[in-house]
């Protein structure tokens, strides 16, 4: 179950109290870890550059920095800080969201959802600022419901496939298709489920290929490693790819949301590094520049401390193809307090070094 947090122009989802206990236990054995892990680190690795972030409406389950009623010359603005770090990409994560009924482009085929003329002034500005742009179709949260079954993910197929038509009006303005949807190990082989999430995926990019055949297509699953567990969770990683048509696979590193730790960056991606390499997919990095501090409010995250963050694009650098952030334009800036005026500090001057430290451990 869900619970939904509503704000004065749109609407979160949050982990439910039942839930709390799981997430709390999540954070307080991943801060320890990654400590533990820094603490024996006698000098921060060098290598990796952000040249991606996701953006969005608004964010799903914290306020952030919402651009629902951005205009084509705010979104410029915001590319303009992009630019400064690095950025040359853009990946929108979703066009509308199944749970908290919004969409965020119009006209629209859904009915009773409340709705935003966002994607218009986005794509103008993607063009203006010669920025590579990732649409995101249609977002939920079905992938990660154990529960489903052939008949809801058929029929969530054929709406990611009518809401992927309907983006077609801006044809010409993006530059790949994201795969909204996420999912990720649960722990254990399901194999029943594994062919039902692969045939979903599988069914959707096809379709996607089939409108628009040289578009690229970008899925971000999370990451869920657990050490006694490598070879159940390779087994379901590419038992949920194999012969899926998706060009680009980005897996968040998930250090931010404690679903991995520092000490298991390495083995957790070398998983996916041969998950891809034997697919034949093109592996990209989510790397989170966010830790989880609350559950169940508004405000959840905050920026990531940097010396954090350096172990994670140090590895990032190391698998991947290219490197992306969630939500740089928040946790990068003033918005996200001091921390975001530190984190944006701290990654302006690593850029400027070439990778030579600016903190001694």
């Amino acid at each position: 179950m869900l619970q939904f947090l509503p704000q004065p122009d749109f609407t979160l989802v949050t982990p439910n109290p039942t839930e709390s206990g799981y997430v709390r236990a999540m954070m307080e054995f991943g801060r320890e870890a990654n400590a533990a892990h820094l603490a024996t680190v006698k000098e921060l690795p060098a290598g990796g550059r952000i040249t991606g972030s996701f953006i969005y409406a608004h964010p799903p389950d914290y306020v952030g920095r919402p651009t629902i009623d951005y205009t084509a010359a705010d979104w410029r603005k915001l590319f303009v800080e992009l630019k400064e770090l690095g950025i040359d990409t853009v990946i929108y994560q979703a066009a509308a969201w199944v749970e908290v009924q919004e969409c965020y482009y119009t006209p629209n085929r859904y009915a009773g959802y409340r709705t935003w003329n966002a994607l218009d002034p986005l794509v103008e500005a993607v063009a203006a600022e010669g920025m590579v742009f990732y649409l995101g179709g249609l977002g939920n949260m079905l992938a990660f419901d154990e529960q489903a079954t052939a008949q809801t993910l058929n029929a969530d197929r054929d709406a990611q496939l009518a809401c992927f038509r309907e983006l077609l009006r801006y044809r010409g303005g993006f530059h790949g298709f994201y795969m909204s949807p996420e999912t990720g190990f649960p722990g254990r082989r399901q194999p029943e489920r594994e062919k039902l999430l692969n045939r979903y995926f599988t069914e959707v990019c096809q379709g996607v290929k089939e409108i628009m055949p040289d578009l690229p297509i970008l899925m971000s699953p999370g990451t869920y490693y657990d050490p006694a567990k490598a070879q159940e969770n390779y087994e379901f990683l590419y038992n949920l790819f194999v012969g899926c048509p998706v060009d680009y696979v980005a897996p968040q590193d998930s250090i931010g949301t404690f679903g991995n730790r520092l000490p298991d960056l390495a083995a957790s991606f070398a998983i996916w590094r041969r998950v891809c390499d034997e697919l034949g997919i093109t592996l990209w990095v989510n790397v989170e520049s966010f830790e989880r501090a609350k559950i169940g409010t508004a405000n959840d995250f905050v920026p990531a401390d940097f010396r954090r963050l350096r172990v994670q694009l140090a590895n990032a650098q190391q698998v991947g193809q290219k490197i992306i952030s969630w939500e740089v334009p928040y946790f990068y800036s003033s918005l996200a307090g001091e921390r975001g005026l530190q984190l944006r500090a701290d990654y302006m001057a690593y850029m400027a070094s070439e990778g030579r430290l600016i903190h001694d451990t």
